[in-house]
């Protein structure tokens, strides 16, 4: 049977994300990051990036991920002193590695993205094969198994047009694997298999360990206790020869869980207490997870049920750390962001070829219109004629100067279009713009409540397509209300009022924007749920303070503003309840008095970092008229 049959056979796409996480796959990704290790070392001369990367692995093999990224890193600015686009590629890898090795799965989805961006700019196949793998290792263990078959399905095509039989036998146990977890072994059996004889033929003990181990957990999830025991052991005694710390706790691991579904509770407790020492001591919280879950069960099983309650204490606190939701909703947020910055490159590009064409065609023209002057000189022709080139001369030139100055007015659209009024004059009369301390700056941060599990349901045009009619009927809004948008990040929204000068009713101007904001999504997920289609609900929280302004970068610069105020703003929103306008006591303090607007105090509420503080739900008592929310209120 051909791969794309099998592949077909088991039908990635229908994959359930309620399937319990892969045990294989960290096998497989402890030997890959072994190997890429010293084929960094290998395909660059420079000793002190041989050194780091050395050290880097005798740091992670300690469990000191802290260091070992630390290696990393002194190796990468070296590559990016250097310009070397590849070492820096290669370098963001084996960084991913490491983080994706201690449960940082955001950090090393980060760094591979990072990785690929530089990779298709090279047109590196084998560079986007690995990352490819990379990032569906990261789904992998985040339980998407849809996007994880994606990537692998993209690193196995270039691995198939021109890897090696070891580069393709590493693909096969990533789909092996992916296949146990859909509760597949039988056919999963069929792809280590595969990865098996490639193994025996290269005689890669290493790699062996892994597939022997891969092929007794099938076993194991076929109910066949005697096989899976048998070949999990003939994996634990390739991997004690060659002291793989990491491996060694993973089979353990897995052979306490086989002993557990046989009903051996001895036997499951002294495995999976053993591959918990070693996880605990490598601090690789995967491990961890799956050694807590098993002596859970065996301590229960044997009435233990003081240890029993502790084991599961601990393995939902690994759980948690893992699988967190906002750890989840930031997995989201940065895939969304890679997506936005490709198309952004692809955009930029079809503007610099449309710009080299205008150019082109008015050097043509500029051509055309000297030789036609030349000839005229020298052609002898009288002064009328003369005088009739001098007059087209005129003309041209009063049309370039007309050109000149449209050309100018559109630069000067667009870049009142990102700026402030007054910083953009500011930077095109100086060249740059000064950062500002402004004070009575209020903040608004709105979020979309459960964007991670609508984004799942929604296909990617669709819910790009929406954010993007959320964020325009919100930027009228800004507009309206005279507020400066700030920036969006993901499904988030963030503006400000009393930019880029004080202005006594910014506050007020910022909570009316709130609450229009709240109401505008509040009428569009009725028109949509109404329609039968998934609409986004929505939390504001505003702060006012002091806040440093400025403008970030050379290139494709941006108005931003920093300080503890942006801090607290972004609490308040998180701490508000959905369909509701949460402020502080700062901005309560300067809008409490008006009137058609009524608050609830909240009490002092803990907040991150902060401790506690006072909050206020503030809502309108009088419905608005047209498109001004401020008709009906009165001025204090």
């Amino acid at each position: 049977m051909q791969l794309a049959a099998i592949v077909q056979a088991a039908n990635f796409r229908s994959m359930s994300l309620a399937l319990n996480m892969a045990t294989v796959v960290v096998g497989t990704s402890l030997l890959l990051f072994t190997t890429c290790t010293h084929a960094i070392a290998q395909a660059f001369g420079d000793p002190f990036t041989r050194a780091c990367l050395d050290s880097c692995l005798e740091a992670e093999t300690a469990g000191d991920h802290e260091r070992a990224i630390n290696h990393v890193d002194r190796a990468y600015d070296r590559a990016l002193a250097g310009r070397d686009t590849l070492q820096q590629a290669a370098l963001l890898v084996r960084r991913g590695e490491v983080r994706q090795r201690r449960g940082d799965y955001n950090g090393a989805l980060s760094d591979l993205f990072a990785a690929l961006r530089l990779y298709e700019s090279l047109k590196d196949e084998n560079g986007l094969a690995k990352v490819y793998n990379n990032i569906g290792s990261v789904h992998h263990y985040d339980k998407n198994y849809t996007k994880a078959g994606g990537y692998y399905a993209q690193s196995l095509a270039i691995r198939e047009r021109q890897g090696t039989p070891a580069q393709r036998a590493q693909l096969y146990n990533n789909y092996g694997a992916l296949l146990q977890d859909r509760g597949l072994p039988d056919s999963a059996l069929l792809f280590h298999r595969r990865g098996l004889a490639i193994r025996l033929a290269e005689r890669d003990t290493s790699w062996m360990a892994v597939t022997y181990a891969h092929i007794g957990s099938c076993f194991d999830k076929l109910g066949r206790t005697d096989s899976a025991l048998y070949y999990l052991h003939a994996s634990l005694a390739l991997i004690e020869r060659l002291g793989d710390r990491f491996m060694q706790a993973n089979v353990q691991a897995w052979l306490g869980l086989a002993h557990l579904r046989a009903g051996h509770i001895a036997e499951a407790l002294t495995w999976c207490g053993a591959g918990r020492v070693l996880a605990e001591e490598l601090y690789t919280l995967p491990v961890m997870e799956r050694c807590y879950d098993c002596l859970y069960q065996a301590h229960g099983k044997a009435g233990n049920t003081a240890q029993a309650l502790l084991m599961l204490q601990r393995y939902m606190a690994v759980r948690d750390s893992m699988f967190g939701q906002e750890r989840a909703k930031e997995l989201t947020r940065i895939e969304l962001t890679h997506t936005f910055e490709r198309q952004r490159f692809a955009d930029s590009l079809l503007q610099v070829e449309e710009q080299r064409r205008t150019d082109q065609a008015y050097q043509q023209r500029i051509g055309k219109e000297r030789e036609q002057k030349r000839f005229l000189l020298y052609g002898g022709i009288g002064v009328l004629l003369l005088a009739g080139g001098l007059w087209s001369r005129l003309r041209y030139m009063r049309r370039s100067r007309n050109t000149i100055q449209m050309e100018r007015e559109r630069s000067d659209r667009l870049l009142l279009n990102i700026l402030p009024r007054p910083i953009a004059e500011e930077l095109k009369e100086h060249g740059r713009a000064k950062a500002r301390d402004v004070s009575g700056v209020s903040i608004l941060f709105t979020d979309f409540h459960n964007f991670t599990a609508l984004s799942e349901v929604m296909g990617a045009q669709e819910l790009v397509g929406e954010i993007d009619t959320c964020f325009k009927a919100f930027d009228a809004i800004t507009v309206r209300h005279r507020l400066e948008k700030i920036k969006t990040i993901g499904d988030a929204y963030m503006c400000a009022g009393g930019l880029p000068e004080p202005q006594s009713d910014s506050a007020l101007r910022t909570v009316l924007a709130a609450l229009e904001m709240q109401e505008w999504m509040i009428r569009h997920a009725a028109e949509r749920t109404a329609a039968g289609l998934p609409a986004f609900r929505m939390r504001a929280g505003i702060h006012t303070g002091p806040v440093v302004a400025g403008i970030v970068g050379d290139t494709k610069f941006q108005y931003d503003i920093w300080g503890d105020t942006v801090n607290i703003a972004a609490r308040m929103e998180s701490n508000c309840e959905v369909g509701r306008v949460n402020i502080s006591e700062s901005t309560f303090a300067l809008v409490g008095l008006t009137a058609g607007l009524a608050f609830t105090p909240r009490g002092r509420l803990h907040v991150k970092g902060k401790g506690e503080m006072e909050m206020y739900f503030v809502e309108r008592t009088i419905t608005p008229i047209g498109n001004d929310p401020s008709a009906h209120l009165e001025r204090p």
